[in-house]
């Protein structure tokens, strides 16, 4: 059944949190991984799953955040998307000194514990050859991930801690992880999808991206990495137009150390995008879409130009509902006005915060309790 939401509104050590966050307690640590050799097309895991070699040796660096209080029985696993850490869910205010950038600073005053990962080959996790990373990889790792939000193998600010409900939060291709991670391994609980749809606006998107990404070993802040020519970065002075833009309903103070703390992503990343974008999932459970009504990715802009419908939730629901599958329990969404594709980095960011709470708090909650749908 689909419906619509109406919303108004190595060793470990302690760290204290970049932005707002640091009210609540967190720790972060690496996680031993292992990896998959790569295949030419996603869907090819569900045949050779139990035949495919491991790569061991890979590790990924991840942040628990726990509320005041006792730990609760829900942990959201945050998923950045490409050019961006785990620090994009706890953005600092450059102007304000408030914590209202920060997703992180929201979720554990909810009640909620949250994860923030660096993806693999990002930021401060391992970096492997560029080609082994792609989608089927992504999906394999944060599918680890969660293995040991369950089995309490992750440590939190007074030892390990595990979590009965894990649901992802992704962002951009973070989000698109979450639909083949939870499709291909049935093991979480909820899924939040932030700046993405599989409508995008396809003329448009290869003409903004294409042009502006270069290998990141000719970039000033990557060129002593050793990283190999697969992997990419933003043209320098890019950002703002990338991510941000057509809206201006944002601190432009927020573009300078965006620039500054850019990362990376790859090229088989890239190369895959047409067959993320049209596979049909198998995702069987709770569902939030949630989209800036400017995200110039994925939101229709002009007629015909082939993004998503973002001028309603419903409008949203009706082009996203069928590449679920059919055992989707419920699809809810909600539009934040005037916010473009980065989401957390709006003057709006509260209200989109507010929307994912509310609808966590009504589908799933952070106790043992779990409404659904």
């Amino acid at each position: 059944m689909k419906s619509v939401m109406s919303i108004v509104l190595a060793a470990c050590f302690l760290v204290a949190a970049p932005g707002a966050a640091s009210a609540a307690e967190c720790r972060s640590s690496f996680l031993p991984v292992d990896l998959q050799l790569p295949l030419p097309l996603p869907q090819l895991a569900w045949l050779v799953d139990p035949l495919q070699p491991r790569l061991l040796g890979e590790r990924v660096f991840v942040r628990m955040c726990l509320p005041d209080g006792p730990t609760p029985e829900t942990v959201l696993l945050l998923l950045h998307g490409i050019t961006y850490t785990h620090a994009y869910w706890d953005l600092v205010d450059p102007t304000g000194g408030t914590d209202r950038y920060s997703f992180v600073a929201s979720a554990t005053g909810a009640g909620y514990a949250t994860l923030a990962i660096d993806r693999i080959g990002i930021g401060q996790s391992s970096h492997p050859l560029s080609a082994l990373i792609d989608m089927n990889q992504n999906a394999f790792v944060v599918h680890q991930v969660v293995q040991a939000l369950r089995d309490g193998d992750i440590s939190g600010p007074d030892g390990d801690v595990g979590f009965s409900k894990v649901v992802l939060v992704g962002h951009s291709y973070g989000s698109m992880i979450s639909w083949f991670e939870a499709s291909r391994f049935q093991d979480v609980d909820g899924m939040v999808i932030t700046g993405a749809s599989h409508n995008v606006r396809e003329v448009a998107v290869p003409l903004m991206l294409l042009p502006n990404v270069y290998p990141a070993m000719l970039d000033p802040r990557f060129s002593l990495l050793g990283l190999d020519p697969g992997y990419l970065t933003t043209l320098p002075g890019k950002r703002y137009d990338l991510f941000y833009a057509p809206s201006t309903d944002m601190d432009p103070a927020l573009i300078p150390p965006d620039e500054a703390t850019k990362e990376t992503t790859t090229a088989t990343e890239f190369v895959t995008y047409p067959v993320l974008l049209r596979t049909l999932h198998d995702v069987r459970v709770p569902v939030f879409i949630i989209n800036g009504e400017l995200d110039t990715f994925f939101c229709s802009q002009a007629p015909l130009d082939l993004g998503a419908d973002c001028s309603s939730p419903q409008g949203l629901i009706a082009g996203e509902e069928f590449w679920y599958g059919h055992d989707t329990p419920c699809i809810d969404a909600f539009i934040t006005q005037d916010a473009g594709h980065n989401l957390n980095a709006f003057f709006s960011s509260q209200t989109s915060f507010n929307a994912i709470l509310d609808w966590l708090d009504t589908r799933i909650t952070p106790g043992a309790e779990t409404p659904g749908c």
